[in-house]
């Protein structure tokens, strides 16, 4: 009688631990997660201010070689910021639900005509990521299908033109 009850405390005991290992790894992968996002969060107004003052205004605009010039190190720097998000979520540090909240503005930046328009100079850029330039080919066939993405790239065609350059006329998107 007395062997079955220990070993039924040994048997709980374990059970237990177990318990409180998965707890604890659940709670570290959480505040992980967290820390991720906070620190991203931060890269992330520098990009959203990056496309409100320079992109943004000339998302269809036809650009000539000057303009593009000037305009490319912005992008590259967006599209760095990019590539450190997919390297993390490839490696498994940000849980899905923080990647849908980026996901939707990537889908929408890489559809830009402007950002088609350098194909070739992202290339280079990223000469040996191929698994990072395939995933940049497969998120703008996926958004191209997508009608919101779609939607939106009409809007910003109607704000802004064709050739059309300039603040808008709303300070905030």
């Amino acid at each position: 009688m007395l062997e079955t009850i220990l070993r039924l405390m040994t048997t709980g005991g374990v059970f237990v631990g177990v318990a409180a290992v998965y707890a604890a790894l659940r709670n570290h992968t959480r505040q992980l997660n967290a820390q991720i996002f906070l620190s991203y969060s931060d890269r992330m107004q520098t990009v959203r201010h990056i496309l409100r003052t320079e992109l943004l205004p000339i998302w269809t605009a036809e650009l000539s070689e000057a303009e593009t010039a000037g305009v490319l190190p912005s992008l590259l720097q967006v599209m760095h910021i990019i590539r450190e998000l997919y390297e993390l979520k490839a490696q498994g540090y940000v849980a899905a639900r923080t990647w849908a909240i980026w996901s939707r503005d990537i889908d929408r930046f890489l559809t830009t005509p402007i950002v088609r328009g350098l194909h070739s100079e992202i290339r280079h850029e990223f000469h040996g990521h191929d698994d990072f330039i395939a995933w940049i080919e497969r998120r703008r066939e996926i958004a191209s299908a997508d009608p919101r993405t779609r939607q939106w790239a009409a809007l910003a065609a109607s704000r802004w033109g064709p050739g059309r350059r300039g603040r808008s006329r709303r300070r905030h998107l």
